[in-house]
């Protein structure tokens, strides 16, 4: 008896615990968001001399913050 109490208990520990640390937070479009952690080789649009989009690569340090441009701002 004491065994099955036992199993029942290291179930019931685990079963609880599945989602303790997960949650999903929704973050609406065009909300900034700051990064957790650094970012190597992050592919990015940036600008030439004359203002036209070029395809780079850039680190983002930890705590950066990131935002969407506005549609007609994208190549």
């Amino acid at each position: 008896m004491k065994r099955i109490m036992a199993m029942a208990l290291l179930i019931a520990a685990f079963a609880s615990g599945c989602g303790a640390f997960t949650r999903t937070i929704y973050i609406t479009d065009g909300t900034p968001v700051r990064l957790r952690e650094p970012i190597k080789g992050a592919k990015v649009w940036t600008l030439d001399k004359d203002g036209e989009p070029v395809a780079s690569r850039v680190d983002l340090p930890e705590g950066w913050y990131v935002l969407p441009m506005p549609k007609e701002g994208n190549p």
